[in-house]
């Protein structure tokens, strides 16, 4: 499995910096985690072949998770895409997207691939032949919860835990992205076994993150969506001596195998 973190930022626009969005493949087949403002360009500049994006997973519709999704389907037009694309988002949201997306001038008639939206699986579902994902909810959007009734809109976000099973079935690697929380208590419970995780740091504090990680053994963490204003410097160094961490932070393009 390799995880290709194509934006790194938080939802606060950085000069240099795309917002998130992440690439995980297995034999030569990608899925993308979230596509932040300026994914595309990101996925341009790794020089990754449209073709193998395969689905697209939204956790929520804040913009710096999900406004590149148009500008995607734009290029995959213009560099004439023919293979059917899976788009993965919350089920409330997939008609106000569906009727958003001709007042960009994105008209199906117009495209020589089939996009089709669906919801986010509730269950675990295998993505590929040997790639498993559970999508689990998470709070990050409770303050909109009395906005909730009046505007039709969803009230959970979600993270993704994924499995790459090998060939025998016998071993498997395993890869938690939390896209944005509310608490490190959500996530706290799929660390076991855990090979990567890759944590937002924007809506939490590093402190919380380390308290939670240290009771479990987890080769690689990587924090990311990180606010400019943050200096975690301190806190890394801290990590690092104290627990013997093996934990840094995101930048665009980062490539990490598993």
């Amino acid at each position: 499995m390799k995880i290709t973190i194509f934006g790194s930022a938080s939802g606060i626009p950085e000069k240099g910096k795309v917002q998130t969005c992440v690439g995980v493949e297995s034999n030569g087949k990608m899925i993308l985690l979230d596509v932040g403002e300026g994914a595309v360009s990101s996925i341009v500049a790794d020089g990754v072949e449209l073709d193998r994006i395969e689905k697209v997973f939204i956790s929520h519709t804040h913009a710096d998770h999900f406004i590149g999704l148009p500008r995607l389907l734009q290029y995959m037009k213009w560099k004439k895409r023919e293979k059917a694309l899976e788009i993965y988002l919350p089920s409330k949201h997939i008609e106000a997207v569906e009727k958003f997306l001709p007042f960009l001038y994105i008209f199906r008639e117009r495209f020589d691939f089939e996009y089709k939206f669906l919801p986010l699986p509730k269950d675990e579902i295998f993505v590929f032949e040997n790639l498993k994902m559970k999508i689990f909810p998470t709070k990050h959007l409770k303050k909109y919860q009395r906005f909730a009734e009046t505007y039709g809109v969803e009230t959970t976000s979600y993270g993704f835990l994924i499995e790459e099973i090998s060939n025998d079935g016998v071993g498997t690697k395993k890869f938690l992205f939390s896209s944005d929380i509310y608490s490190v208590d959500e996530v706290k419970n799929y660390f076991e076994g855990l090979d990567l995780l890759l944590i937002e740091c924007a809506h939490i504090e590093i402190e919380d993150i380390i308290d939670a990680v240290s009771d479990f053994d987890i080769p690689k963490i990587v924090l990311t969506h990180i606010a400019p204003e943050k200096d975690l410097s301190v806190m890394l160094d801290y990590a690092r001596m104290k627990f013997d961490m093996n934990i840094e932070l995101a930048y665009d393009g980062m490539k990490i195998d598993l």
